[in-house]
C-alpha cells in the first residue's frame, strides 16, 4: 500500500478510495515548472459511482505550492467544474492577449489569480488553506512568467478535463 493511498484514506476518514485511480495522477502546474508554482494533482474522483453535478465532480487533487522559501502541500478536493471554468477563463485570457483567470475552490483549499497583461506579462496571485475551516493560510505572488507559459497550462487543464469531464447539470443553490 503506497503513502498517498494512506494519506487520501486519513484525508476521508474513513471513505475509501481506489488506490488504482492514484497510479498515473494527472497535474497542472501554475507558474513555472522550474521556479515558483502552484501544483494541482488530481487522483481520481472523491465519488466515482455518483453522476450527479453536486457530488459527480469532487476530485481528490492535492495542492503542492512552492514560492520563495516556501513549500506546502495541502490534501485539497478542487471540483471538475472549478477546473473547467478556470481554463476556460485562462484559454480567454490567452486569446485576447489580457484578462483575468480566476480558481476558486468551493471549499476554500485553493483561490488562484492568473493576471494577463496586454504587454505579456503574467501574475500569479494565490492563497491555499491547509485544512477546510482552518485560518492558516499561504499567500503567494509569483512574477517573472510571460504568456508562453499559459499553452501549457491549458493543455495539462485539457488532459485533467479530458480524464475527469464535469458531470450532470448545476440545478439550485
Amino acid at each position: 500500500m503506497n503513502l498517498l493511498f494512506v494519506l487520501v484514506n486519513e484525508f476521508l476518514d474513513g471513505e475509501m478510495f481506489d488506490e488504482e485511480d492514484a497510479d498515473d495522477p494527472d497535474s497542472v502546474v501554475i507558474g513555472s515548472a522550474a521556479g515558483d508554482r502552484a501544483v494541482i494533482e488530481v487522483l481520481g474522483r472523491m465519488h466515482p459511482e455518483a453522476n450527479d453535478f453536486w457530488d459527480g465532480n469532487w476530485l481528490f487533487s492535492p495542492v503542492e505550492v512552492v514560492t520563495g522559501g516556501f513549500t506546502g502541500r495541502v490534501p485539497a478536493g478542487l471540483r471538475a467544474d472549478e477546473l473547467r471554468s478556470f481554463r476556460d477563463e485562462l484559454v480567454r485570457a490567452y486569446q485576447d492577449f489580457g484578462g483575468v483567470a480566476r480558481l476558486e475552490s468551493m471549499e476554500d483549499w485553493l483561490s488562484l489569480t492568473v493576471t494577463v497583461k496586454p504587454s505579456g506579462h503574467v501574475e500569479i496571485d494565490g492563497v491555499a488553506v491547509d485544512r477546510m475551516g482552518s485560518k492558516n493560510r499561504l499567500a503567494f505572488h509569483i512574477t517573472d512568467l510571460d504568456q508562453s507559459h499559459l499553452p501549457t497550462m491549458i493543455d495539462s487543464l485539457t488532459a485533467i478535463e479530458e480524464k475527469f469531464p464535469a458531470v450532470g447539470k448545476r440545478q439550485g443553490g
